[in-house]
Order: C-alpha cells, then sequence, then structure tokens
C-alpha cells in the first residue's frame, strides 16, 4: 500500500476526531468537577475565572507534542497578536500587540476530559490526565500533568472479505498497520478510509468496511476488519446532452473512461475537473446511473455515466489597461472563438502594446524603468494569432500553436523585433503536474542603436560594420522542455502548498537556428500561514546557459572577420538578468550584476579630454552616466516575504530578496541582499503592488563605454569607482533615500 494514502488523510481525520472529542467534553464540560485551588481570601469565583491566563504548559507528554495536544483543548493564554509584532510583544505589554486570554476553570474542566479522551484514541488507554491552576485574581498559570503510560499494541489485524486484486495491490498491511504496531485509532480510520477509496477507484462503488476491535488482557487490541465490497461495476455508456455545436465527441475525449472499462470513482473526478478547465464549457455534471441488468450477465453490474453540459458563450472580447514603471502605460485587447469548427476549438487574436507615451514623458517617472534613453522609450507591441486542440490523440493532451509580430524592449539592454511562431504539445502528468514540448522558430533581429553597447561590451563587436553584421535578423529556433507541479491553494495569491517548475531549451543547426546553445532554468516557491491573515513565502530561481555555436553570416561580413569572442555569442533575449518588480527589488530592471557605465562625448565631455572627463563625473556627478546592464550565463535569485491581510483590500508585505548574476557558472559572485517592504491594493484588475527596496551596495569599479561624435564605441582602459550613493558625503539620511528603489505594478512578485 503506499504510504502516501494515509499521510494525505492523517490531517482530516485528526481534526474530526478533535471535532468528536471537543464536542462530547463540551457537554460533560458543566458536569465535571472543577478541581484546582480554591478562590483566595476575599476573591470571588468570577474574579477567578477572569484572570488573565499568562502560561499554559503540558508536562509528562513525550510521544505527543505540545502543539498536538494544544489543538484538541479549548484553553489559551495571553499570546502575541502577530509575528510581525513579536519584538514589540518581548519589550511592552501594550494591549494591541497582544491577544489577551481568560481563566475559565469549567473550559480548563472540559480539556482535562479532552485531553483524556485524545489518548483514547491514540491508543494509551492507561494514561492520567491531572490539572493545577494557580492564580493571584490578576495573573493565572494552568498545567496539564499528563502520565502517558504504554501505548497498546496490535496483538492481530484480521481483514475479511477484500477482493484478491487489491490484496495484491495493498500487500500485508491494507490499512497502514498491523500487528506488533501502536494501535492509533486515528491512524486506523485514515486507513480504513483510503482503503474504502481504494476499492471505489477499483470499481467498487459501493464498498464499505465494518469494523470489530476488543482490548485483550495484557492490553493490546485485537482488530477484525470486515471489507463489504460489494458489486463491481465496469463502465455501460456515455450519455451526452446539452452539447450543442460543441459535439459530443470532444466531450466523450475528456472523459478518461470508456465503455467495458472497470468503473472509476477517481477518473469520473479527472473527467469533471477536464470539462470545467474547458472555457468553451459554462456549467458541466456527470452522473452515475445504474444499467439495466442483462439476462445472463457476469457478476460485474454496468453502471452508465450522464453528462450534462451547458456551453459557454462562442465569441468574447476582453480588454484593459495597466501601468508600472518599467513599461510606462500598457493595454491589451483580446478577441477569442471558443468553438472554432466545432470541437471546442479555441481561437484567439491578441493585440498587446506597452511604453505608451514613454517618449512623451520623456522616460521619467511615471515611466522611470523604461530606459535611460529615448532608443527604449518607442513603442513595444505584440499581435499573435493562437490556436487550441484542447485533445490532442487523448484527453490527457492539447496542443497550442501561435504566429506572431512583435517588437520587445528589455530596458537599457536591447530592443529586438521579430516575427515567428510556436507549437506546443501539453501532456498533464497528473492533477497538478504538466509537461510541454514546445518549437519556436522565430525570425529577430535588434535596434542597432539599442544593442551596439551590449555587444560591444559582451563580445567585442565595437565597430560601426560589425554591430550591423551582429544585429541583423536570424533566425532563433530552440526546442523548450518544460515541467510544473502546482499545489498552492489559490494560483493569484497562495496561502499554502508550493509549485515547482523547470525549463530546458536547446537550439543548433539542427533546429534551424542561427544561434546554438544550452539554457536551463528551475524555480520553485513555498507558502505557508503562520496565523490567520499572516503568509510567508519563499521562492528560489537558477538558471545557466552555455553558447555552443552561431552563425553570423550575412551583410558583408561574417564571422570569420569579427573579433575572436564571436564564438561566445548566445542570442541576448537567453542570457539572464536580474533586479527589477519581479526579481530583487532593491536594485532598478536588470541592474543587479554584470553592467557598464555609458558616457557621451558630445553631453558630457565637450572640452575635457575623456579619460579626465570620465574621472571627474565619478567623482562629482555619477548620475551623468548611463548605466547598461550586461547579463550573464549564470543566475541565482531568492525571494522571502511575509504578507498580513490588513483589510479585504490593503494587504501590507516585508521581503529579502538576493541575488546574483554571473558571466559565467565557474564563477559566480556572491548574493546580494535587499530588504524592503510594500503594500498590496486588491482592484478589479488585480492587486496594485507598490514595493520599495532597500540597495545597500558598496562602491564598486566598472568599465566605461565612451559613445565618440562619429558614432564609435571605444571602451576605456582604466575602469572608474562608481558610487552613486555616497559619492558627495551626503547626510545619512539623504545617503537612505538615495538608495530606496520604488516599484509600482499590477500582481504578486512570485
Amino acid at each position: 500500500m503506499n504510504p502516501g494514502r494515509f499521510g494525505r488523510r492523517r490531517g482530516a481525520a485528526t481534526l474530526a476526531f478533535a471535532a468528536l472529542v471537543c464536542v462530547s467534553t463540551a457537554l460533560a464540560g458543566p458536569a465535571a468537577p472543577l478541581g484546582g485551588p480554591a478562590p483566595l481570601a476575599g476573591q470571588s469565583e468570577e474574579s477567578v475565572r477572569r484572570a488573565e491566563v499568562v502560561a499554559l504548559h503540558f508536562d509528562g507528554n513525550e510521544d505527543i507534542s505540545d502543539g498536538e495536544l494544544r489543538a484538541v483543548i479549548r484553553t489559551r493564554s495571553t499570546r502575541c497578536a502577530s509575528l510581525l509584532l513579536a519584538p514589540f510583544c518581548a519589550v511592552s505589554n501594550w494591549g494591541f500587540v497582544h491577544r489577551r486570554a481568560y481563566l475559565d476553570t469549567l473550559e480548563v474542566a472540559a480539556d482535562e476530559l479532552r485531553l483524556r479522551t485524545y489518548y483514547q484514541l491514540r491508543g494509551y488507554f492507561e494514561s492520567e490526565i491531572g490539572r493545577v491552576v494557580r492564580t493571584d485574581g490578576l495573573k493565572a498559570r494552568v498545567w496539564f500533568t499528563v502520565t502517558e503510560g504504554r501505548p497498546a499494541l496490535v496483538d492481530s489485524l484480521i481483514v475479511d472479505g477484500l477482493p484478491e486484486s487489491v490484496r495484491q495491490e495493498t500487500g500485508a498491511t491494507p490499512v497502514g498497520m498491523g500487528p506488533g504496531d501502536p494501535f492509533d485509532r486515528i491512524r486506523l480510520q485514515a486507513g480504513k478510509d483510503s482503503l474504502v477509496q481504494l476499492l471505489r477507484e477499483r470499481g467498487y462503488v459501493e464498498a464499505l468496511i465494518l469494523e470489530d476491535t476488543r482490548r485483550t488482557v495484557g492490553g493490546g487490541a485485537i482488530v477484525s476488519l470486515d471489507v463489504r465490497p460489494g458489486t463491481r461495476f465496469r463502465l455501460g455508456d456515455i450519455r451526452v446532452t446539452g452539447a450543442g455545436a460543441l459535439g459530443e465527441g470532444v466531450i466523450r475525449d475528456l472523459v478518461p473512461l470508456r465503455p467495458g472499462q472497470y468503473y472509476s470513482q477517481e477518473a469520473e473526478e479527472e473527467g469533471q475537473r477536464n470539462l470545467f478547465a474547458l472555457d468553451a464549457i459554462r456549467f458541466a455534471s456527470i452522473r452515475r446511473e445504474r444499467s439495466p441488468p442483462e439476462a445472463g450477465a457476469a457478476a460485474d453490474s454496468t453502471v452508465d455515466l450522464v453528462v450534462q453540459i451547458t456551453p459557454a458563450q462562442t465569441r468574447t472580447a476582453r480588454g484593459g489597461v495597466g501601468w508600472s514603471t518599467d513599461a510606462c502605460f500598457q493595454t491589451e485587447v483580446r478577441l477569442a472563438h471558443r468553438n472554432l469548427f466545432g470541437g471546442a476549438r479555441r481561437f484567439e487574436l491578441t493585440g498587446r502594446f506597452k511604453n505608451i507615451f514613454a517618449r512623451q514623458l520623456n522616460g521619467v517617472f511615471p515611466c522611470s524603468g523604461v530606459g535611460s534613453d529615448s532608443n527604449f522609450w518607442r513603442l513595444n507591441f505584440l499581435l499573435q494569432a493562437e490556436i487550441l486542440l484542447p485533445v490532442l490523440f487523448s484527453s490527457r493532451n492539447s496542443f497550442r500553436a501561435n504566429f506572431f509580430f512583435e517588437r520587445e524592449t528589455i530596458p537599457d539592454v536591447f530592443i529586438r523585433e521579430g516575427q515567428g511562431a510556436e507549437f506546443g504539445v501539453t501532456h498533464r502528468l497528473g492533477r497538478r503536474m504538466t509537461a510541454t514540448l514546445s518549437y519556436a522558430p522565430e525570425f529577430t533581429g535588434f535596434d542597432r542603436r539599442s544593442a551596439d553597447i551590449f555587444f560591444c561590451v559582451n563580445f567585442g563587436f565595437c565597430a560601426p560594420a560589425d554591430i550591423e553584421v551582429v544585429t541583423q535578423a536570424r533566425w532563433l529556433a530552440p526546442v523548450t522542455l518544460g515541467w510544473v507541479y502546482n499545489q498552492t491553494d489559490d494560483p493569484l495569491q497562495p496561502t499554502s502548498g508550493f509549485y515547482l517548475a523547470a525549463e530546458t531549451e536547446a537550439a543548433d543547426a539542427v533546429t534551424g537556428s542561427s544561434y546554438g546553445y544550452l539554457r536551463g532554468a528551475v524555480q520553485g516557491a513555498a507558502f505557508a500561514e503562520l496565523e490567520p491573515g499572516l503568509v510567508a513565502g519563499l521562492r528560489v530561481r537558477a538558471g545557466v546557459a552555455e553558447p555552443t555555436r552561431v552563425r553570423l553570416a550575412g551583410g558583408d561580413r561574417s564571422a570569420e572577420s569579427s573579433p575572436p569572442r564571436s564564438s561566445d555569442l548566445i542570442h541576448p533575449s537567453k542570457r539572464f538578468f536580474a533586479g527589477g518588480s519581479q526579481s530583487v527589488r532593491g536594485f532598478g530592471q536588470n541592474l543587479l550584476g554584470p553592467r557598464v557605465l555609458v558616457a557621451s562625448q558630445a553631453e558630457d565631455c565637450p572640452l575635457d579630454p575623456i579619460p579626465a572627463c570620465v574621472k571627474r563625473l565619478a567623482a562629482e556627478d555619477p548620475g551623468a552616466f548611463d548605466q547598461r546592464p550586461n547579463g550573464g550565463d549564470a543566475s541565482i535569485e531568492l525571494s522571502i516575504e511575509l504578507r498580513r491581510r490588513l483589510s479585504s483590500r490593503l494587504g501590507l508585505v516585508l521581503f529579502m530578496d538576493a541575488g546574483t548574476v554571473s558571466e559565467d557558472i565557474s564563477n559566480m559572485r556572491p548574493l546580494v541582499w535587499t530588504p524592503g517592504a510594500g503594500l498590496r491594493f486588491v482592484t478589479p484588475v488585480g492587486s496594485v503592488r507598490l514595493d520599495v527596496g532597500y540597495n545597500p551596495s558598496a562602491a564598486v569599479s566598472l568599465p566605461v563605454i565612451v559613445s565618440a561624435d562619429d558614432g564609435t564605441l571605444a571602451e576605456l582602459a582604466d575602469p572608474v569607482l562608481y558610487d552613486p550613493f555616497r559619492f558627495d558625503d551626503p547626510s545619512r539620511w539623504l545617503e537612505i533615500w538615495r538608495r530606496l528603489q520604488v516599484h509600482i505594478s499590477i500582481g504578486e512578485a512570485f
């Protein structure tokens, strides 16, 4: 038997039994003797009951933890109102930072019974529970003393009536408990539930288990389970009603059951989920109907499935507007047909535009992250046509194809223009796990004015003729394999669970690509609700890319006549960058990692010699430089968040981000940690996020590129010491103000 089955149900079973204990002992509580100390002279019984409980202890428990016992009882002690207020709770007794708890002697007596019953359920039949309450009328301390004794052991466990096929599958301990194991009724109930679920997944729809447990003279337990599987059902037929223009074929394909197969409740539930995931369907329900018996039929009976469908509106249109500091104002329009040519085939047209008004606003706030010069203020766009087939050979496979034209800006790195297509097949490996194989040929090139510094610094293409060659449009055609496993409770604002994602990408002449490289990236995040309204989140992601080959034939030059470093060229969009609202928030967009300073001879150094001018700028006005990120072939990022819900529409976040980007994985740079805080505003278009990060960076030596009057680029022989925070020995508060980085965007960081 798979032990995971028991683990998944143990928590629910524990809560169910705890609830049963609470209900039964609550009824018995008023009749229980109060015990404990009598009121002091001059104190009333009411004053004793209203004393503040400042301590709650368990003594003598070894096998069962304090936390598990606290979950069983109702008595509580005064505690900090939130983990975020813990520093204030440690040094003060302010009322608003504490959650006060007061003594109720009747409840303490009932808790004693609850603990005794819970120990009985866990097999500690010889356990003894006591209580001690000490109070001066104002403060109270409560102790529960536990003598656990020896747990009862299972002397024998007999399971009768289990079908042979299921017995072979589950093994000798079909309920996860056997002779010699501690007797635990909660664990036994979870095992029985798992076994019933397994039987129903194998077609025994009416399965149930009867239990007979007896204690022996020696203190053990004899457990007898009478399994009554009932009739095993096969699927007779699938009847579809209401499908209309969708057609019955796609509905039948999405239900992973076929006539003649043994009925499986798990397969029925999977079919229900598949139908709900199809946006061409507004509502779907599946119900079972007993098929009429046939003369001379075998012992197996048949059951039919009736699938009731309510189709959604065929044509839809959606639009929206948004704004962020790194993409300025943006808008998106989508037109979709949910049932093109029948079969729930989805066809969608998308138009997306960014950097709207960036040029008119000169790249300053509210569009301060779009780039440092006008080349990056141009309108970005994506025009795309996409078709989705929900079923490809199997209900677990879907196919997607899209064709697009786009202009994409990576602020202060490059502007890329291209047209191409992407074809992908997604396979559902499980309820929450998918794998996707895709191929994306694209004919793409770069705006020479935006990419010249990038290619000059990283690959040695500094002459205008070389830059002309390297920025020409070429084929980029990678094959990508991606995998996602998502166990979070909410796709937009998770409070518990985790997700994992991995992606590997390869391009070469075999795939039709002018660029050759291997690239891999992994990402994972976990979430936990520490207390009501307080969620902790952790994200880690890393990636590495390795160039394998490049063909730069084009124009009147070739790779052979280019600088030697051309063989290391990896497509810039496949390099790693860090910093920004979705990354390390203490840095501006893409500004964490290798970067270069850019000065213009005409604007910054019209009179002085260039080396002297650059040193003067670094010492007196470092803001005159443009920072251009280089990116790297290896990256690591880490983010930790505490998310506090203040109201239904407002939230507070404390975060700590860290990251590094390096030119090569063999020479990784140390992580840079940036703390910060932010606010969340829930709106009809999503959660608007305002984050302020703190950049702790010290002065660093950076190379300098100078753009000459004739358009050529030259890297100075000596780097300069770049310190934009402390270059003029500012006051402490001015330095802190300079180190703050503001980000405004929509949606959570992860």
